[in-house]
């Protein structure tokens, strides 16, 4: 309860204090993302050329959308129109029939009327093209952030955190579309606007758009002053929402452990602290808008003000015609709120366009990360292997200038079992790794059936190869998809026959649903025996020539261990397999048993002879021994 309280207990409000300026450690993330700069052509070039596949769309919105803005900004000389004639008719000493006049006013009405139809019709394919173009491109956006995330090397996953990677594909990308469905537009609209505004404004009356034009400078100052103090911000606060997401992500992760040594109020006073600073960031950046957004509005009331005070002197001086002239103020009136309104959207669109822009940066900076493992050019398929394996002179560190594993040298027959002993963090993993191309040695090589892995492609290695780990992975689903994850096409006979030949039938049988039950995500709904049988099932039908178990049955009880054994000989035939193992039983069937320490093989042999040496093995056995006593 105590606990519990401590989350919830009260604290005061904490006063947002200005958010300090980011230190160089700041601006560079854990993952390697790009330093913040101003808003350069190439990532705007960058982000038009992913828009380019969809170019014809985009231009036939943006042709329809013209000849829409074009009608909808004739309706304040519909209104002048009317006015004026209105006028004219009030004063003219020989007026027209009333009806004739009635009539003359509704014809200017419904000619107006069928402007605006025809307008609010090509609203409607303008958005419909617009919208079509930009969510293709999403489309097209996430497809290849997917794809490389897909393509790159477990490298990258080790310094990047979940919460990043996600962030990558989810914020990322969504500020991203407002750009990509409406950015074009917005730029092409509102200048356009802008333009026929003022063009308009000097048909109307020459003096009347003289006597606004002044304004112009002060907008342009005003603009290029807070576009350069926003566009800073607006990247801070990406930066610091990605840190937010990112621990997030982390704790609900690992809310079992969160839980089991009570760091719910430490870790809650840390997500608190980081929030303080992404609140503080964003209000910081909404008071640069709060200023910005009624200084445009006090200069479009300037302009207006000034209009009808210069409309009003004109027509009371004499310089124009009463009966002309009220109708060219109202019409000049409207077109600068038509000159305004772009001015006011393009800022409210810059805020979106600096937070696609920040999106954008990290987006294109994981989409040009090289993957540390990738197909050489000439890298050929893999044939038919039969399963022998040999590492020579390989040296390998996670960080190049960090080796775990010092010139490590042996070789394996086909159908051999190779056991890796060792204690925890001596390399065993490692080489593990290494033999499934996850990672590159730095020195040596790594062949099969005398093929160098560096150059054979990494669909034709991982095919003939299987794979079950500790933690073993489940996906959403029932237990019948996640065996036919290995071999998509396989048929259900085919998955029970590899659940009978492995020896997991009867236990998978015996769940709720059989093999149609739900394993729920990450398999939460299995216990680590059943997932860990899943798993085995899984490699086993994807029937692959070298099998590698890092750590496989170490969490398996007894019985589940029994299953799996009985099925070892049969699992085994033919195949290389390389085994991780903490369990006696499985250490005893090694036809080789590899001592690792400290990066290095110091031992090797049968566990006959490794005992008979009296070595580093013959302690670790006598630890398995006390251990399995």
């Amino acid at each position: 309860m105590t606990a519990i309280t401590s989350i919830f207990r009260r604290r005061p409000p904490r006063p947002l204090a200005p958010p300090t300026p980011l230190s160089p450690r700041d601006l560079q993330s854990d993952d390697e993302d790009v330093k913040y700069k101003p808003i350069e052509w190439p990532l705007i070039k960058r982000l038009l050329k992913t828009l380019s596949p969809y170019r014809k769309t985009y231009a036939l919105g943006l042709l329809l959308g013209i000849i829409m803005i074009i009608l909808e900004m004739q309706s304040p000389r519909f209104m002048q129109a009317i006015i004026n004639y209105v006028t004219a008719y009030t004063v003219s000493p020989q007026k027209p029939p009333q009806n004739q006049a009635i009539l003359h006013v509704l014809f200017i009405i419904l000619f107006w009327a069928a402007v605006l139809a025809v307008a609010l019709i090509l609203q409607r394919y303008v958005i419909l093209l617009m919208t079509h173009a930009g969510e293709r491109a999403q489309f097209a956006l996430r497809r290849q952030l997917f794809a490389k995330l897909q393509s790159l090397s477990m490298s990258y996953y080790d310094r990047t955190k979940l919460g990043r990677i996600i962030s990558r594909c989810t914020s990322d990308i969504n500020s991203l579309r407002e750009i990509n469905v409406w950015g074009l537009w917005q730029i092409v609209a509102n200048f356009l606007m802008m333009i026929v505004a003022a063009i308009m404004l000097v048909l109307t009356d020459w003096r009347l758009f003289l006597s606004v034009v002044w304004l112009a400078p002060i907008l342009y100052v005003v603009n290029l002053y807070f576009r350069k103090r926003v566009s800073h911000r607006w990247q801070v606060v990406r930066e610091w929402f990605t840190r937010v997401s990112s621990n997030l992500a982390e704790n609900i992760t690992g809310v079992r452990v969160v839980t089991a040594f009570d760091r719910q109020a430490v870790n809650l006073d840390a997500f608190n602290a980081m929030q303080t600073r992404n609140t503080s960031n964003n209000v910081w950046a909404a008071r640069l808008n709060g200023v910005y957004q009624p200084l445009l509005q006090l200069i479009g009331f300037v302009g207006k003000v000034t209009i009808l005070t210069t409309g009003g002197y004109l027509i009371v001086g004499g310089h124009i015609e009463r009966t002309k002239g009220v109708g060219a103020v109202i019409a000049a009136y409207l077109y600068w709120d038509w000159f305004m309104n772009p001015i006011l959207n393009l800022g409210n669109f810059a805020n979106q366009l600096m937070m696609a822009m920040a999106g954008g940066e990290r987006i294109f900076a994981l989409l040009d990360a090289k993957p540390d493992v990738s197909d050489l050019p000439d890298a050929k398929p893999l044939p038919t292997i039969v399963g022998h394996v040999a590492f020579e002179h390989v040296t390998f560190g996670y960080k190049p200038d960090r080796p775990v594993l010092f010139d490590v040298n042996f070789h394996s027959e086909p159908g051999q079992m190779i056991a890796l002993v060792g204690h925890t963090g001596s390399g065993k993993s490692s080489i593990i790794s290494l033999l499934a191309r996850f990672y590159q040695p730095q020195q040596g090589r790594i062949l099969i059936d005398g093929h160098d892995i560096r150059h054979v492609t990494g669909d034709s290695l991982h095919k003939q190869m299987g794979l079950v780990l500790q933690a073993n992975y489940l996906f959403t689903g029932a237990v019948m998809d996640n065996i036919r994850y290995a071999r998509p096409d396989a048929s259900d006979d085919q998955v029970i026959n590899a659940a009978k030949a492995i020896g997991s039938h009867h236990a998978i049988l015996k769940l709720q649903n059989a093999y149609q039950t739900q394993v729920g995500e990450r398999g939460a709904n299995m216990s680590v025996g059943q997932r860990q049988l899943i798993c085995f099932t899984r490699a086993f039908l994807a029937d692959p020539r070298i099998f590698m178990l890092d750590e496989a049955t170490s969490s398996v009880d007894t019985e589940t261990e029994l299953l799996v054994q009985r099925s070892l000989e049969k699992l085994l035939e033919n195949r290389t397999t390389f085994i991780v193992a903490h369990r006696l039983s499985t250490i005893l069937r090694a036809d080789c048993i590899l001592v690792i320490d400290n990066g290095r093989i110091i031992e090797r042999g049968t566990h006959r002879q490794l005992l008979d040496a009296a070595g580093k093995y013959a302690q670790l056995y006598e630890q398995f021994v006390q251990q399995a006593e």
